[in-house]
């Protein structure tokens, strides 16, 4: 059956019966076209923004140096400043402008989120809350997060195992940190080390055959 759009009518025949509209080369058109749309205007404002936001953030950084250097020299705050901006503009850029797998959005906010935890504690005099509590748990947020979504894509799992092997490994950096005495309190690191280590044997258990043949292509053995 032929739909023809102008006369808003279903017919059999190749030709529409109003508007004696060809309808065969319509529906071929349609139906042979490879890719979808292609909308250069959201991609040139999407660049755009992106763009002013990181001029944005480096004129506010050094606006912040300088008025730093004349009213606190004394105190350096404008890393607080610094390390905000270089979290919204990750979030902004590569979480919600770009188009990026949504594992690596996940993964990358981990990262940089730990690195805006990790300088502010050290900054406000060590007080090591943040690898000692928030770093870990934010780490079996994140592996918890595509886990789930690992579950409910099911057919699309396999995209998300490269992030989530990464996340797992992350999972043991609160663990280091401890024996390395960046950190004093052992639970939550080893809360966050045996979750991954949980969910990995989970995927073993689970997935089976399909998981080790992905890992066997993604470290090649």
């Amino acid at each position: 059956m032929n739909r023809c759009t102008e006369c808003e009518i279903v017919t059999a025949e190749n030709t529409c019966p109003l508007c004696h509209k060809l309808l065969s080369e319509d529906r071929n058109t349609e139906e042979t076209r490879a890719y979808p749309v292609y909308d250069q205007q959201e991609y040139k404002m999407r660049a755009r923004i992106s763009r002013l936001a990181i001029i944005g953030g480096i004129l506010a950084t050094l606006i912040c140096f300088i008025v730093n250097l004349i009213v606190m020299p004394h105190f350096l705050w404008v890393f607080y400043v610094a390390v905000a901006i270089f979290y919204l503009l990750v979030s902004l850029n590569h979480t919600i402008l770009s188009a990026s797998h949504l594992g690596g959005k996940i993964t990358t906010q981990v990262v940089s989120l730990t690195i805006l935890l990790l300088v502010i504690d050290g900054m406000s005099g060590s007080m090591q809350w943040s690898v000692n509590y928030v770093v870990p748990f934010v780490i079996i947020a994140g592996i918890m997060l595509i886990s789930i979504i690992i579950i409910k894509v099911r057919l699309k799992w396999t995209g998300y195992i490269s992030f989530l092997l990464l996340m797992i490994a992350l999972g043991f950096l609160p663990l280091i940190l401890y024996f390395t005495g960046v950190a004093d309190v052992l639970w939550p690191s080893v809360s966050a080390a045996s979750f991954g280590a949980a969910t990995f044997i989970a995927m073993l258990l689970i997935a089976n055959q399909s998981f080790m043949t992905q890992l066997g292509r993604r470290f090649h053995f």
